[in-house]
């Protein structure tokens, strides 16, 4: 989502405030149904279009649930079965199995850029509240390892490699 307004922040913290500090999405919404609340246009109103992006949302949660068990010659490894496919433009959906990627990669590798890219998204939201509660040198250290994985498996790519 894009950042917030100042109008939006500050709805959302008189609703905490009026909670003890605590908020839970219920209340955002309560507040969010009063066509005056700044909050009211971020919401989808149309009882079918929420619902369908709702049924999207559940699919792709039941697509990341799946699990897959890889056997290699020494190893066993559970993994989430799906990933997203890194072969499809960034503004479509789609997800490709994990053992599919195994014979493709340059596809292998996208995927694991991506997560790479995903894990530092999370890792920067954990060193806000990290820094928020003075404990962000050990996400720095995890930033600083994932940066590093990410660059690794970038600079393995085909049109880094002589002679690929």
């Amino acid at each position: 989502m894009d950042n917030i307004t100042s109008l939006i922040r500050d709805r959302i913290n008189e609703i905490a405030a009026r909670n003890g500090g605590k908020i839970r999405p219920d209340d955002v919404v309560e507040d969010a149904r009063d066509p005056d609340s700044p909050l009211h246009a971020r919401f989808e109103w149309d009882v079918s279009k929420a619902a369908n992006a709702h049924w999207l949302d559940t699919a792709r949660e039941l697509i990341r649930a799946v699990r897959v068990t890889i056997t290699t010659d020494t190893t066993v490894v559970s993994s989430v079965a799906y990933v997203r496919d890194p072969s499809v433009g960034s503004d479509e959906q789609g997800y490709v199995s994990v053992t599919t990627l195994r014979s493709d990669e340059d596809l292998a590798r996208e995927a694991i850029v991506y997560e790479f890219a995903r894990a530092n998204g999370a890792l920067a939201r954990a060193r806000e509240v990290a820094a928020a509660l003075n404990l962000r040198s050990e996400v720095d250290r995890l930033i600083a390892g994932v940066n590093r994985a990410k660059a690794k498996a970038e600079k393995s790519k085909p049109e880094n490699r002589p002679n690929a």
